[in-house]
């Protein structure tokens, strides 16, 4: 049995791609490079490698340190200078619900 020459050539190029799968892996490509996903990728890679005591759970690390690039300490400490403040007012609004419940009730019964 003869193969044809197209295929026979075909099967030779093992990094032959259709150009439109070129096409979208080129335009996926931009798009991580326009949105900085590669650079972040990068940073995160090379502080892991030059970790002198390597994490034993390294895609934790990875995880946590784009979490961490998301955000600057200063953002993170506002936040949860705002976070406690809240829980602070939460805590005094209820107090203040109580109060005003137990009013009410008396009232209603006189």
């Amino acid at each position: 049995m003869s193969v044809s020459p197209d295929v026979h050539s075909f099967c030779l190029n093992k990094n032959h791609v259709s150009p439109t799968v070129d096409s979208v892996r080129e335009e996926f490509r931009k798009y991580i490079e326009n949105e900085a996903v590669l650079n972040v990728l990068t940073r995160v890679l090379k502080d892991l490698y030059e970790k002198e005591t390597k994490p034993t759970d390294p895609l934790n690390f990875v995880i946590t340190k784009i979490g961490a690039l998301s955000f600057d300490g200063r953002e993170i400490a506002s936040l949860k200078d705002e976070i406690r403040d809240l829980r602070a007012l939460i805590k005094d609004l209820q107090e203040e619900n109580g109060y005003l419940k137990e009013k009410l009730e008396q009232q209603t019964q006189e």
